[in-house]
């Protein structure tokens, strides 16, 4: 007794326990979703609604701009927008100031619609500009109070909407939640200390709760309200936006309708928990418990008869399984039992529905954890054989009492899915027969055909029966992983006229690169073959990467089993995949085959081995004592091809090496050090002097970059002058490293704006059709420094002005220049007839490009072209 004790106290503990953790979290949802909803959504929403329907009764006055601007706030979430604007205006001889421009309090800025931001900062600049004056609406009971723009911004209602609703409607969820926990645990017990009695379901003893379909309704309401209170708003906010793209409307569509069928789904579980209202279950006995029978009657009310009027109702009692940690398809159900059920009319038009069962003897109690996953019994009543779940009760099912004494002692699980993958499987023979028939029919079902599954595909020939199984996950997962090496390749620039750039780094990204390529190699030319020749049974599994062949007895195919080797899904969705094995002398299991799916396929696939053996035994062949085939695992030589690609990516020549046929040396000697201080401290006698000891002219520095591309980026006319005449290539490429942009001298020169420096090199021999591995020319390069004079000698001597670099993002020099907020030089190319409005293949613009790089000068520029 003691120890029963000692039990009722720990589970009582256990229980406080977790109470008071579901309280702890119901707390912290109800704050922050209740009061981040409430003031991000709630409050925002009411106050702008009351305050447009206030401004409907406002005066118009004439006011005067004092000053206007566009504000742009910087964050993780991108930039906002905010139009400050201060303006006057007189009412009844005395002069107010205000702040406000719309319903919004000034200080509120947003990214949604931002146009209704900017068009009003345009606006109320230009009207600044000319001095006219605009027309405000002022509160007559408080003349202090004014705004420009009484228009409700629906977009921005509309996002607000998510907050206001779900957050709010979370939080005050969660709140009830912790409000019921609170009076649960203050009732929960008694005087003493201990807790009151209760149910194994938390309801009075003797009392049954709806489950399963019943108890759904709440969740499912929740679930749809969460749901449309999300997609509903965003949908209208892109509906109602002229900018958002087609394709984006239609998919925001697809939540929408989903919403919908939420919502009808939502209105049928009500109306099916409002048939069955009042619905009451007795069982007898009321404990039920396993190997024992069962009488279950269930009274139905009149609403529930009228619509069951005439149908042949059934009853079932089954056996859920449920894993509360899987999201995907957790609840399985591993067997029921169905009854016709026992139908008479009550005095009150309702119907009394009974029928028995018999629960099995290893029945598991309800609620209780089986092989890692929750036993749920429930009773259901069908509206029809093979009909759908109308009403669902949880069974307080208790475990049958096993061994001496009543102890309760758990049995072996019959529905553990772990215990599935130890299973071994015997597979039959194809020709398994009885009685006095078997001889008769054995001749003809020996030659009956095996049906293989379609992954299997069956070849015979005078040396053997070969079979080939398909690799089709393999291929899929070679082409994904191949898919995203090229999309790497295209983000890093590793595709290019020099051909391929492979990571130089060893570590990290450059091993996970050889890594991936090694498995597209593997997945790509994998294949799985088994034959069944005179000397026995050979599997070969290889690719141009790997090969490994086993040889077996053929007499082990006589013995075949399969196992589980590995399963997709979880829940009712689970598909399983089975290999056959065949038993070594030794007793260990070596697979023949990979997973085929179901083991019906792999019984087939083992008796067709089987039978191709007895098949082979059965021919005449001279010279049938022969050697078994040895086995073994080895590389192949598409292994061998990626090492010495590996190796030559490591050790081999550098593409940057072989620029103009000479090799720019990459260590520092003393001199060499001696000539990057100089370079990096602007002295150029020192650098002149280094040159004159013997310092390479086209060193590279740490950054890939040679002294020369410093020296022209800086403008430093003696640097340049001095690295000429020692020799300094004016065309060498920075292409060193994978993130280099592939820049030479002339276009580092047009970047940094120094026109004399890039004349001087003009001369010295440097191609004014260089481009970088943007396709950046010296065009896109002056257009990003401003530099005015670069353009007009560019432009003197032929060079596009309106070229695309379609290496990039097919972006223009215009756009650059908007990007950079170079005003000057989108006013040199407006001038020169070059389309401000021109779209790259993305659909953006300059404007969209000066907005994207946050440059609010050249954005306002572009904005008031736009607008004429």
């Amino acid at each position: 007794m003691a120890r029963e004790e000692n039990s009722t106290s720990g589970k009582a503990a256990d229980s406080l326990g977790k109470r008071l953790v579901l309280l702890l979290f119901s707390a912290v949802f109800a704050v922050a979703f209740g009061l981040g909803g409430y003031a991000a959504g709630l409050k925002p929403l009411v106050q702008t609604l009351r305050l447009a329907l206030d401004a409907r009764s406002w005066q118009p006055v004439q006011a005067q701009v004092l000053s206007a601007e566009l504000k742009t706030h910087t964050s993780s979430d991108g930039p906002s927008y905010e139009a400050l604007v201060r303006y006057r205006y007189e009412v009844g001889g005395r002069s107010y100031q205000s702040t406000q421009l719309g319903l919004d309090p000034a200080g509120y800025s947003d990214n949604i619609a931002a146009d209704w931001s900017r068009d009003w900062a345009r606006r109320l600049q230009a009207a600044k500009e000319r001095g006219q004056r605009i027309t405000v609406l002022v509160d007559p009971h408080d003349p202090a109070r004014a705004l420009i723009d009484p228009s409700i911004r629906w977009q921005l209602q509309l996002f607000r909407l998510p907050f206001a609703l779900v957050f709010t409607g979370v939080g005050v969820v969660a709140a009830g939640f912790f409000v019921v926990l609170l009076l649960g645990l203050g009732r929960g017990r008694g005087g003493d200390g201990s807790e009151a009695p209760r149910s194994s379901l938390g309801a009075a003893p003797g009392a049954l709760v709806k489950g399963g379909a019943s108890k759904s309704v709440g969740a499912i309401w929740f679930f749809a309200f969460f749901w449309c209170g999300i997609a509903f708003p965003m949908a209208g906010m892109l509906w109602t936006s002229s900018g958002a793209p087609w394709y984006a409307k239609a998919f925001i569509s697809i939540f929408v309708m989903v919403g919908v069928g939420l919502i009808g789904l939502a209105l049928h579980q009500t109306h099916m928990a409002w048939r069955y209202a009042g619905s009451v279950l007795t069982l007898l006995p009321s404990q039920p418990r396993g190997g024992h029978a069962l009488e279950a009657t269930l009274l139905l009310p009149e609403r529930a008869a009228a619509y069951q009027q005439d149908q042949a109702l059934q009853l079932r009692l089954a056996q859920y399984r449920v894993d509360e940690s899987s999201s995907g398809s957790p609840e399985r159900c591993v067997e029921s039992f169905t009854e016709a059920a026992r139908v008479q009319r009550t005095a009150d038009a309702g119907l009394r529905v009974s029928a028995r069962f018999n629960l099995p003897a290893d029945a598991p109690p309800h609620g209780a954890q089986r092989s890692g996953e929750r036993v749920d019994w429930r009773l259901e009543l069908l509206h029809s054989p093979g009909g759908g779940v109308e009403l669902t009760y949880d069974l307080p099912v208790q475990a049958a009492v096993h061994g001496f004494g009543g102890v309760d002692s758990e049995l072996p699980d019959r529905f553990d899915r772990r215990a599935a993958w130890k299973q071994e499987t015997p597979i039959p023979p194809a020709h398994a027969t009885s009685g006095e028939q078997g001889d008769a029919d054995e001749d003809r079902d020996e030659h009956a055909p095996v049906i293989l599954p379609a992954s299997v595909t069956l070849h015979e020939t005078a040396e053997g029966w070969h079979y080939r199984f398909a690799q089709t996950g393999w291929r899929w997962a070679a082409g994904l992983v191949l898919a995203g090496l090229v999309v790497e390749g295209a983000i890093n620039g590793r595709w290019g006229a020099q051909g391929l750039v492979l990571p130089r780094s060893f570590l990290f990204a450059g091993l996970a690169w050889w890594a991936l390529a090694a498995f597209v190699l593997h997945a790509a030319t994998r294949r799985w073959e088994l034959a069944v020749r005179d000397e026995g049974i050979v599997v070969r599994c290889r690719s141009w990467l790997w090969s490994r062949t086993r040889a077996l007895p053929g007499q082990t195919s006589q013995q075949l089993v399969h196992k589980l080797l590995y399963s997709t899904g979880s829940g009712g969705s689970e598909e399983r995949y089975y290999a056959v094995y065949a038993r070594e002398a030794g007793g260990a299991l070596v697979r023949l085959t990979p997973g085929v799916a179901g083991d019906a396929a792999a019984t087939a696939v083992g008796q067709s081995i089987a039978r191709a053996w007895a098949h082979r035994q059965g021919r005449f062949s001279p010279g049938a004592v022969r050697s078994v085939r040895s086995a073994h695992s080895r590389p192949a030589w598409g292994a061998l091809l990626l090492a010495a690609a590996l190796a030559w990516a490591l050790w081999g020549p550098r593409p940057a090496d072989k620029v103009a046929g000479a090799q720019p040396s990459v260590t520092y000697s003393t001199v060499d050090g001696r000539l990057l201080d100089a370079q990096n401290a602007g002295d150029a006698p020192a650098l002149r002097a280094a040159l004159a000891a013997g310092a390479n002219p086209n060193l590279l520095a740490p950054n890939g970059s040679s002294v020369l591309m410093l020296a022209a980026h800086r403008g430093q006319m003696e640097h340049i002058e001095a690295l000429l005449a020692a020799g300094a290539r004016p065309d060498l490429r920075q292409t060193q490293k994978d993130s280099e942009r592939g820049d030479t001298a002339l276009l580092r020169a047009f970047y940094g704006g120094h026109l004399a420096a890039a004349e001087r090199l003009v001369q010295a021999g440097a191609s004014l059709s260089a481009r970088n591995r943007w396709d950046w020319g010296p065009m896109h390069m002056a257009a990003q420094s401003g530099c005015i004079a670069c353009l007009d000698w560019l432009a003197a001597r032929g060079q596009a002005i309106d070229e695309p670099a379609p290496a990039s993002r097919g972006e223009t020099p215009t756009m650059l220049a908007a990007g950079r907020g170079r005003v000057q030089a989108l006013q040199w190319f407006e001038a020169r007839g070059v389309d401000l409005a021109r779209q790259d293949p993305h659909g953006k613009t300059a404007l969209d490009w000066a907005r994207f790089k946050q440059q609010a000068e050249a954005e306002q520029w572009l904005l008031q072209r736009t607008a004429r």
